[in-house]
């Protein structure tokens, strides 16, 4: 080797400078597509929520109905079997003790996109922590709900079934179920028709107490969930709705 041949310094600078910032830049654009990808990912997940979220929303309304027509049918099957309101016709009777005879439902509660991020162990995609706080709060409050409409359905099958198939004529009850609870235009349980007599009064079924009892047990179960597990839910619902959408626009 030439030891009087000069050594190139700024041109291997300006190379080695342009490597090193060739390297940079690539992992600028991986990190910058690999925070793309997440924010992508984020997106579907919150969009999927919020879908999910809205179709509670809806279904909290029509449940508020539906708990509060089976209430008002309990408040005034004992009125009657009090003698505080004037007892209607069997049709009305019937009709009224077959709404108390709907139950609740916990598994309509039941959200894919909420299990998926919770048990999925997809919370780390939501950047936003207070959001993830929010979720947990509300997801608090849908375990609620549905541990009172498990008490509801149990009360339903261990005890209210039994006794209305002890003391009723079902046959009839069900004829004048003709609609759900709170929603006149929705069908009811599907009439069985095999030319029963409707002529059984089950008018003096509510003057007994034991009925009187199963009815005011029943309506406990319904305020609770009106009350307590409805109203927290609602609160809820709508700040993680609130967030979402706030997250999704901007």
């Amino acid at each position: 080797m030439d030891a009087n041949r000069k050594i190139p310094w700024q041109r291997i600078a300006v190379e080695g400078a342009v490597i090193i910032a060739s390297i940079l830049l690539a992992f600028s654009i991986d990190a910058w597509w690999g925070n793309r990808q997440q924010h992508n990912a984020e997106q579907v997940v919150l969009e999927n929520l919020l879908e999910d979220l809205r179709d509670k929303q809806v279904l909290l309304n029509e449940m508020n109905r539906y708990s509060q027509a089976i209430v008002e049918s309990i408040e005034t099957l004992l009125r009657v079997g009090t003698g505080i309101q004037e007892k209607p016709g069997n049709e009305m009777i019937d009709q009224l003790i077959g709404d108390t005879w709907w139950e609740s439902n916990e598994a309509i509660w039941e959200s894919a996109p909420m299990n998926l991020l919770v048990t999925g162990g997809n919370l780390s995609l939501i950047s936003n922590q207070r959001l993830v706080q929010e979720l947990a709060t509300l997801q608090v409050a849908i375990d609620r709900v549905r541990n009172l409409y498990l008490k509801d359905q149990n009360f339903h099958q261990e005890i209210m079934t039994p006794f209305i198939m002890s003391h009723t004529n079902m046959i009839q009850i069900n004829a004048a179920m003709r609609h759900r609870p709170g929603f006149p235009d929705a069908p009811g349980f599907p009439s069985i028709n095999v030319g029963a007599s409707s002529s059984f009064d089950h008018g003096n079924l509510l003057s007994t107490l034991e009925f009187q009892n199963l009815l005011a047990a029943k309506m406990e179960r319904q305020l609770d969930i009106l009350a307590t597990g409805h109203s927290g839910v609602e609160k809820h619902l709508s700040v993680v709705i609130s967030m979402l959408e706030n997250e999704l626009d901007n």
